[in-house]
């Protein structure tokens, strides 16, 4: 993850974002919030899509997930 990147998941705050991470999966999230000031940064996010979709068998009972910011190889905010 770029410099870049992390300051797009800080302007999208609670708006969509596209994300690649570093095993393959690509995903369309909302962005709920973004730590970066500890040595396990993360972000935590609504998922909208995901092309793994396997990984979150209970979507719909859940209200966000978290996301380590070094998986992240990507971001591009949703126009």
């Amino acid at each position: 993850m770029t410099e870049t990147d992390l300051r797009v998941l800080k302007l999208c705050m609670d708006k969509l974002v596209l994300i690649e991470t570093v095993d393959g999966e690509q995903m369309t999230a909302k962005v709920i919030s973004v730590f970066d000031e500890e040595s396990d940064a993360d972000m935590f996010y609504e998922l909208i899509s995901s092309s793994k979709p396997d990984l979150y068998p209970r979507k719909e009972q859940v209200c966000g997930y978290s996301l380590p910011l070094k998986d992240i190889v990507s971001v591009r905010a949703v126009e």
